[in-house]
């Protein structure tokens, strides 16, 4: 159980430490983040969109800090579950509702928000709660510990670039990011 717990431990925390940081990089990307949630058809994100805004970025960043401290995890996870159910929510809406906005999950994006993102939050969030069950189980052989953490990471790639994957992997139609850029 050890083994899983730092894997899911790591994959939650790198998708959640790229989340927040494309959304806090700049004050023109929060600013882009605070307009993607105005145009989205969820009435709470159209109502007040700074407030949504603000409240994920913080609970995002909080996620990161819970998850990396040894003490906290278990909160951390089970924080990061409610958020990613809530990101799930949300995109299902936004996506039954036929948004034709681009994903702004991890920054700036050319796919519009589909299906795979609310599965992608969907698989987040049991990877969450996986986490959360798993947590403070006994100690880690180094070099098992090692491989944990390296399937983490390769989990929170996949959904970091989960856009960029369905583009090269043959979703026609959808320009490949950073096409047309001479």
């Amino acid at each position: 159980m050890v083994y899983l717990a730092l894997a899911c431990r790591c994959a939650v925390d790198a998708v959640f430490l790229v989340s927040v940081s494309g959304k806090l990089r700049s004050r023109t990307a929060f600013r882009a983040f605070v307009s993607w949630l105005a145009a989205l058809p969820v009435p709470l994100a159209r109502s007040q969109p700074s407030a949504v805004a603000a409240v994920t970025a913080a609970a995002e960043a909080l996620i990161v800090v819970l998850v990396a401290l040894p003490w906290t995890v278990r909160p951390g996870m089970a924080l990061a579950a409610v958020v990613l159910a809530v990101f799930t929510a949300g995109t299902g809406l936004a996506v039954a509702r036929g948004t034709d906005a681009s994903c702004q999950c991890f920054g700036a994006s050319a796919s519009p928000l589909g299906w795979r993102h609310t599965a992608r939050d969907a698989l987040l969030a049991v990877v969450a709660i996986a986490g959360a069950a798993a947590a403070g189980s006994g100690g880690a052989r180094p070099e098992a510990a090692a491989l944990s953490l390296a399937a983490g990471l390769i989990g929170a790639a996949f959904a970091v670039f989960l856009d960029d994957l369905a583009v090269l992997f043959g979703r026609t139609g959808e320009a490949a990011p950073g096409a047309g850029i001479q």
